[in-house]
C-alpha cells in the first residue's frame, strides 16, 4: 500500500491582477500554487475570468523577473550586462540615487510613474507609491490609463462625487432593473453576470445598450442596438421621455441634485447670495420656494437650504430682485429638460438606429422596475465624445433616484482602514 503523501492547502483570498478583486481560493499543493478558483462565498467570487485562472501560469514563468538585477553596462550597449544583486543593495542603491537628484536638482526634477492600476497587478500597490512620491517632494505623476475607462471614472465624480464604476457599484442582487450601457459582463466581469443571471431567474429586468447581441444581450428584455458614438443622444432622449411623462424622482432632484437652482438669463451663471445681498456669500446658492413664492438659499458647506425645500420649483422663469436689477431666472432642471426636449424619440430614431418605440419603452421600464441598478463600460469610451456620454448617461440615471439606494448603485460597506496616501 502506497502512502498518500500529498498535502493539499486552500487559502481564500482575491485576485489581485485587476481592480475588480475577484474572490477567489489559492489551491496550494506540496508547496507549490497550482490553481486559482472561485470563492462563492466571497461577495465578488462566484467566477473567476481566464486572466485570473492563469495566475499560477504568472507565478512560475521562465521569463519572471524573482530578484533585483543591476545594469554594468552603459544604455544604448546589445547587452546591458546585467547583474544580480540582493533586494537590500537594490533599495540603497535606488534611495541613494534618488536622494542625489534631489540634492542637486531639487525634488522636483523626478518623475514617478506607474503603469495603470485598473487592469494591473499595481492596483494594491497604487496608493503607496503615490505616498512615496509626495513623501520624497516631487508633484510629478505620470500614470498610464487604458481608454476603456477614462470617461467613466473621471466623469461619474464630476456628477455624483464618486465613480461609477470604481465607487458607486450596481447592487444587482436587489435590482427591479438592470442597465448595462456597452458592457458584456460575460467578458468584462464574470461575477456580474452570474448575479445578473440569477437577478433575471428572480424577475429582474434587463436592458442592454450595444451594437452587437452579444453575452446577456440574448436575454435581456430591451436591447437598444445604439448607433456607436450616438449613445450621448441616446441618453437624453430617454431622460427626454422621462421627464415629459413625470417618471422622475422629484424628492430625489430636489435633495440631492442642483435641479432646483436657479440660473441667471443673463449670463448663465446660478444665482448667489451675492447677488441678493453684499452681506450673503457667493457661495450660497438661489433656488426658488413655489409655495412661498420667494428665494431659498442652499449652503453646499451645509447641505441644506435654510427652509422645507419640498416645494421647490423644478420649472418656470422667476423674475429676481437682485442688488444690479431684476433678473429672469430658471431651474437647472428646467434647462435640463430643454436640453433633452431636444432629442425626441423621432430624432433618436435618425440619429442612434433606435426605434421611437424602444425609446418610449427603455423610459417605462427605468421608472416602472425600479430600483435600478446600471453599469457602463467599454463600449462607450472609444468615441471621440465618450466624456459627453458617459456625463449624458450619468445625468439619466440620476432621474431614477436610486443613487445609493437599495437596488441601485450603492456605495458598499468597507473595512475601515486609514488612507496610507
Amino acid at each position: 500500500m502506497v502512502e498518500n503523501t500529498q498535502s493539499i492547502k486552500r487559502i481564500p483570498g482575491y485576485c489581485a491582477l485587476c481592480r475588480s478583486r475577484c474572490g477567489s481560493i489559492a489551491v496550494v499543493e506540496n508547496g507549490r500554487f497550482v490553481a486559482l478558483e472561485p470563492d462563492p462565498s466571497h461577495p465578488t467570487g462566484r467566477a473567476l475570468c481566464a486572466k485570473g485562472r492563469a495566475a499560477p501560469e504568472l507565478v512560475y514563468h521562465s521569463d519572471r523577473l524573482r530578484y533585483p538585477l543591476k545594469r554594468t553596462r552603459p544604455k544604448g550597449d546589445p547587452d546591458p550586462g546585467w547583474q544580480r544583486i540582493s533586494w537590500d543593495e537594490a533599495l540603497n542603491l535606488s534611495a541613494a540615487n534618488l536622494r542625489r537628484l534631489a540634492d542637486e536638482y531639487g525634488p522636483e526634477s523626478v518623475v514617478f510613474s506607474m503603469v495603470s492600476p485598473s487592469t494591473s497587478a499595481i492596483v494594491d500597490s497604487a496608493n503607496w507609491i503615490e505616498r512615496l512620491m509626495r513623501a520624497f517632494g516631487s508633484p510629478n505623476f505620470c500614470q498610464s490609463m487604458e481608454l476603456c475607462g477614462w470617461g467613466s471614472y473621471l466623469v461619474t465624480r464630476y456628477t455624483y462625487g464618486a465613480g461609477v464604476p470604481g465607487n458607486y457599484m450596481p447592487d444587482l442582487e436587489n435590482a427591479g432593473c438592470i442597465l448595462f450601457w456597452g458592457y458584456n459582463p460575460n467578458l468584462a466581469r464574470l461575477d456580474h453576470a452570474v448575479t445578473t443571471v440569477a437577478a433575471l431567474k428572480r424577475g429582474a429586468r434587463l436592458i442592454v445598450v450595444d451594437p452587437r447581441r452579444i453575452g446577456l444581450a440574448k436575454k435581456a428584455d430591451l436591447w437598444l442596438q445604439v448607433r456607436p458614438g450616438s449613445d450621448g443622444a441616446l441618453a437624453l432622449g430617454i431622460a427626454h421621455v422621462m421627464i415629459e411623462r413625470g417618471w422622475y424622482d422629484r424628492d430625489f432632484i430636489r435633495n440631492w441634485t442642483n435641479g432646483p437652482l436657479l440660473v441667471r438669463s443673463d449670463n448663465g451663471r446660478l444665482l448667489t447670495g451675492r447677488d441678493l445681498s453684499a452681506s450673503d456669500s457667493a457661495q450660497r446658492y438661489v433656488a426658488w420656494n413655489e409655495a412661498k413664492q420667494r428665494p431659498m438659499l442652499f449652503d453646499p458647506a451645509l447641505g441644506s437650504y435654510d427652509g422645507d425645500n419640498t416645494e421647490l420649483a423644478l420649472f418656470g422663469e422667476f423674475m429676481i430682485d437682485t442688488l444690479h436689477g431684476t433678473v429672469g431666472c430658471r431651474p437647472v432642471f428646467d434647462l435640463t429638460a430643454e436640453v433633452c426636449g431636444r432629442n425626441t424619440p423621432e430624432r433618436v430614431e435618425t440619429i442612434c438606429g433606435v426605434g421611437r418605440d424602444q425609446v418610449e419603452s427603455a423610459a417605462r421600464m427605468l421608472w416602472e422596475a425600479r430600483p435600478v441598478a446600471y453599469y457602463a463600460w467599454s463600449g462607450v469610451e472609444m468615441q471621440t465624445n465618450a466624456t459627453q456620454i458617459a456625463r449624458a448617461i450619468g445625468q439619466l440615471y440620476a432621474l431614477t433616484g436610486n443613487l445609493d439606494a437599495p437596488g441601485g448603485n450603492v456605495l458598499f460597506p468597507s473595512v475601515p482602514t486609514k488612507d496610507v496616501v
